[in-house]
């Protein structure tokens, strides 16, 4: 019964907005355009797509081709999506729901015996994103966005995970696959117009799974060296996140229709400790990035840029974040919105 009144409220949903629903000073609007908050390329759950090239000061934990790794150049491609739903607005506010979808994978492209990835990660889920026009100087308004449930997972690539296994007693793969949540407040987001913006956001996130974030390796995922007992479970513990970002669409720093973007964003998680039966520490991470932007018309919005960007405290590829004192310094280009 009960999948059958949401079926009903999805197509009379569906219905309404096919005939443009429009109540008073309320409208709905099905498969918006755009998402109210924008999606900067150097957030961790971004949905911009990006080409990116990186270098790094540490090899990955264990890895069979770590030698010269951090004189080489690493390519970094993601790719982000977000499938827009409905959304309902006013001349006060707007309520936005969507579901995202982002793939990024690392690859060692220069390595010369066999150029292997490095790891993929992926995530997808539910968001809804509010935004609500205040009548002030700053902020210009205040908004939300919300992940009530989305899932990830990450993959070692697997030339790297057969070398590994091959060649090094001591391997071990752990399976970091989980469903968590994530609610963000902020303040001043950008309008897509002339004005500048100095948007403050503060997030808090957790963990779904009672299981923690990852698996213990079986006996085919561990080398001849290691026991059951020798690894110890995931534990729960909650993630926090700022950012500070700053949109400039005229005057300097931009230059001409390239609008300036920059941001910095602190996030604090679980360092993962496979072999400790100790709680886990917390890593502050900093990622801080600038870059310039374009918003064709023709692309409903999304944009187009080049930017460069730095990475410092844990290890961001999802296999390997028991690793801290990484950093990363990377430019690329982004498409997304």
């Amino acid at each position: 019964m009960k999948k059958i009144a949401v079926a009903f409220g999805l197509t009379m949903l569906s219905a309404f907005s096919l005939f443009g629903f429009e109540r008073g000073n309320i409208s709905l609007q099905w498969f918006p355009p755009k998402t109210p908050l924008i999606s900067f390329p150097w957030e961790t759950y971004a949905t911009s797509s990006r080409l990116e090239f990186q270098n790094s000061n540490l090899p990955p934990t264990a890895y069979p081709w770590s030698e010269g790794y951090e004189d080489r150049v690493t390519v970094g491609i993601r790719l982000g999506v977000e499938a827009p739903f409905l959304e309902i607005r006013n001349h006060e506010w707007r309520i936005y729901a969507g579901s995202p979808f982002s793939l990024e994978v690392i690859n060692d492209f220069f390595q010369t015996d066999t150029a292997p990835i490095v790891n993929t990660d992926f995530w997808f889920g539910m968001r809804l994103e509010g935004i609500y026009y205040l009548n002030t100087g700053w902020p210009g308004n205040v908004a939300f966005s919300s992940l009530p449930v989305y899932h990830e997972s990450t993959h070692l690539g697997d030339e790297v995970a057969l070398a590994m296994a091959e060649n090094d007693p001591d391997f071990y793969r752990i399976n970091v696959s989980y469903e968590a949540w994530k609610f963000t407040l902020s303040l001043d987001e950008w309008e897509r117009d002339d004005s500048p913006a100095y948007n403050l956001r503060l997030g808090i996130g957790g963990n779904w799974n009672s299981d923690g974030y990852y698996n213990l390796p079986g006996p085919s995922e561990r080398g001849s060296t290691w026991n059951e007992g020798d690894f110890y479970p995931s534990r729960r513990g909650m993630e926090y996140s700022g950012e500070l970002n700053l949109v400039i669409p005229r005057g300097f720093p931009a230059i001409g229709k390239w609008i300036f973007q920059g941001g910095v964003e602190v996030r604090n998680r679980i360092l993962f400790d496979y072999l400790s039966a100790s709680d886990e520490k917390r890593i502050w991470t900093v990622v801080a990035s600038a870059g310039w932007y374009r918003y064709p018309e023709g692309f409903l919005g999304r944009k187009i840029g080049f930017y460069t960007r730095v990475n410092y405290g844990q290890n961001p590829m999802g296999q390997f974040r028991e690793q801290s004192g990484y950093f990363v310094f990377a430019t690329g280009i982004s498409f997304g919105l």
